[in-house]
């Protein structure tokens, strides 16, 4: 007869991440980003005791860094307290971000709470009224830069009813992020377990269901580019290995990044009507607080008026603090002023002006990638030599079409026709 055993799946909480790069200036929005990975832990563990799960794993980077802070570790035992009360074990792999050799406070813990040892596998088993319902297998960073490959330590005994294995790595190579510990799917599956709990990727993903190969993503987004949700999953597991998740979101601030087409609007006024639009249309969507970078693109009338010195910026701030005394509010970060000058383009070609002519060069660069590159390269490399690290922050087509458009903007509004 198969039995199930339920457990929580959690990784890379970061507590006390900075949120660098965000410039909250408003009280409440930068109150909630300060307390934003502790909010999204007190709803992994509320997620914990109402389900009822037998324990909760957390596969690395508990903190978001090795010299942590003595508020993030009274937080962490106020939760782990928590667990203790409810009869939720605890099991916790150290990560690159607080690797074992950081610096801790030496809190005492609950009994409950579980740490896996450095440098071998540690095998801890599960007991529920006397018997073993599963064993969970795990091993910690010693330091912050671990590059050898922990999985092909990991092997399941004989007899485990459910294996359980935890696992702070890069698995498959993903490129954007560090390669530690390092191991493929096949080292995985050689250790026997019926469900591996990774950590390290930030964002929730099913690598394989044969065995279960899984990252949980963070509960909390850090930056602007971790859009989508963020939380724990909810995983129950039997003697046979089969297996069902159930990723609950977690984190209190969502990350948003919108494209509004302006090129209706005939000056600020539509502009900005847009821009509410969209950002009402955000928060349904989101149904929580979020920080949200918003590119204005398309051809408009409104371009000459926002390419004016400063008025993107004052848009921003004027529309910034409406949107932020909703609920939940919403905190406009940035607002990149992509639009282009409404210009026919086609009628233009056919002219005898200075104007048609940057058409025809613009149209025939375009239709030579190879020579496109070159002139970009070409232009570029001057530049690179005296900023240190610059590259340009667009494809070669779209700098010709920006550049295209800024001169046509120029010859058009300012200078009439140049001939």
């Amino acid at each position: 007869m198969t039995s199930r055993v339920r457990f929580v799946h959690a990784a890379d909480l970061h507590l006390d991440a900075p949120f660098s790069g965000i410039a909250a200036t408003d009280a409440r929005v930068g109150a909630a980003l300060a307390d934003a990975t502790y909010e999204a832990f007190h709803r992994v563990v509320d997620v914990c005791i109402e389900r009822e799960a037998a324990f909760l794993v957390i596969a690395g980077d508990a903190y978001n860094s090795a010299d942590k802070s003595l508020r993030a570790q009274l937080r962490f035992r106020a939760e782990m307290e928590r667990l203790a009360e409810a009869g939720v074990d605890v099991f916790i792999a150290n990560g690159n971000h607080d690797p074992q050799s950081g610096w801790s406070a030496g809190l005492e813990l609950p009994g409950n709470v579980h740490i896996f040892a450095t440098g071998k596998v540690d095998r801890y088993e599960v007991v529920r009224a006397g018997e073993t319902v599963a064993v969970v297998y795990g091993r910690s960073f010693a330091r912050a830069v671990e590059t050898d490959n922990f999985a092909l330590g990991y092997k399941r005994a004989v007899g485990d009813p459910v294996a359980v294995g935890v696992l702070h790595a890069n698995v498959g190579g993903n490129v954007d992020y560090d390669p530690y510990a390092p191991a493929s799917l096949d080292d995985l599956r050689g250790a026997g377990m019926d469900y591996w709990a990774l950590g390290h990727i930030h964002k929730q993903e099913v690598l394989a269901e044969n065995p279960w190969i899984v990252y949980a993503g963070s509960p909390q987004g850090l930056n602007p580019k971790e859009t989508g949700p963020h939380g724990c999953l909810v995983v129950d597991v039997g003697t046979d290995g089969a297996a069902v998740l159930e990723h609950v979101e977690t984190g209190p601030v969502s990350w948003a990044r919108l494209d509004v087409d302006v090129s209706t609007a005939s000056g600020i006024d539509g502009v900005r009507n847009s821009l509410v639009a969209a950002l009402d249309e955000q928060r349904v969507v989101a149904g929580r607080h979020c920080v949200v970078r918003v590119s204005l693109s398309g051809r408009s009338a409104a371009h000459a008026d926002l390419a004016r010195p400063l008025a993107a910026a004052q848009l921003l701030e004027d529309v910034r603090s409406e949107a932020a005394l909703a609920e939940p509010w919403l905190w406009l970060d940035r607002l990149d002023d992509l639009t282009s000058p409404s210009i026919d383009l086609d009628a233009l070609r056919g002219g005898p002006d200075f104007a048609a002519e940057l058409v025809r060069i613009s149209d025939e660069l375009a239709s030579d990638p190879a020579s496109l590159a070159a002139l970009v390269d070409e232009v570029a490399t001057p530049v690179a030599s005296t900023l240190a690290g610059y590259t340009p922050s667009a494809t070669p087509p779209e700098l010709l079409e920006r550049a295209r458009d800024a001169a046509l903007d120029l010859l058009l509004t300012q200078g009439g026709d140049v001939r």
